[in-house]
C-alpha cells in the first residue's frame, strides 16, 4: 500500500513539476481556497491537514490532505469533544466506511462507499441506520449517496463539493426512494 502511495505521489510530482511542496502542514479552514476541487493556501497546494476548532477551543474537524486533495481519515467532533463522524477519502473522493454518531457516541449511520454512479452520487453499500428510541441499527438497501449544496438540494459528488458542504447528504435506493437524509 505504502509503495503504491509513493509511486502515485511521484507521478503527481512528474505531472505537476512545479508545485510547491511542505512538508506538512496544519491549516486552518478559514485559511484554505477550495477552487476546481483543491484546497490551497497562499496559491500553493496543501499537504497535511485542514483544521477547525469550536469556540471553546475543543477541535471541530480535522481532515488529511494530500496535494489539495482530502486523502486519509477525516474525523468530524461535536462541541463536547466526541466524535461526530469520521470517513475515508482518496484523492477527494469519498471511498471506504463512512460512520456517523450521536453525541453520546452511539452509531447513527454507517455505509461503505463504492464508485461514483456516473455523474450521479457515489454508490453505498452495506448501509445500517439508526432507527427507534433504542436507535437500534437496521439494515437497508444499498444505495447512492448526494451531498446537497447549500440547502438548495442541488446533487454533486464529494469530490465536487467543499468539505463545508459535506454536512447535507441522502441516500436513495435505486428507484429514487428516500433511505436516509442528514
Amino acid at each position: 500500500m505504502q509503495l503504491l502511495l509513493t509511486k502515485t505521489l511521484l507521478f503527481f510530482l512528474l505531472l505537476y513539476p512545479n508545485t510547491e511542496i511542505s512538508k506538512s502542514d496544519k491549516v486552518l479552514i478559514s485559511d484554505v481556497k477550495f477552487d476546481n476541487g483543491l484546497y490551497m493556501i497562499d496559491d500553493r497546494l496543501i499537504n497535511g491537514e485542514i483544521i477547525d476548532y469550536y469556540e471553546n477551543e475543543k477541535l471541530k474537524f480535522r481532515y488529511r490532505v494530500l496535494e489539495g486533495r482530502l486523502h486519509g481519515i477525516a474525523t468530524e467532533f461535536y462541541k463536547d469533544g466526541s466524535k461526530k463522524s469520521e470517513k475515508k477519502y482518496t484523492f477527494n473522493k469519498l471511498f471506504g466506511t463512512f460512520k456517523e454518531y450521536y453525541k453520546n457516541g452511539d452509531l447513527k449511520a454507517q455505509f461503505d462507499v463504492g464508485l461514483n454512479a456516473y455523474g450521479s452520487g457515489e454508490k453505498v453499500s452495506d448501509v445500517k441506520i439508526a432507527v427507534g428510541k433504542k436507535r437500534k441499527l437496521k439494515g437497508k438497501d444499498d444505495g447512492i449517496i448526494f451531498f446537497l449544496k447549500d440547502e438548495q438540494n442541488i446533487k454533486t459528488t464529494s469530490e465536487m463539493i467543499s468539505i463545508l458542504n459535506q454536512s447535507n447528504y441522502k441516500i436513495v435506493d435505486d428507484a429514487g426512494k428516500l433511505i436516509f437524509k442528514n
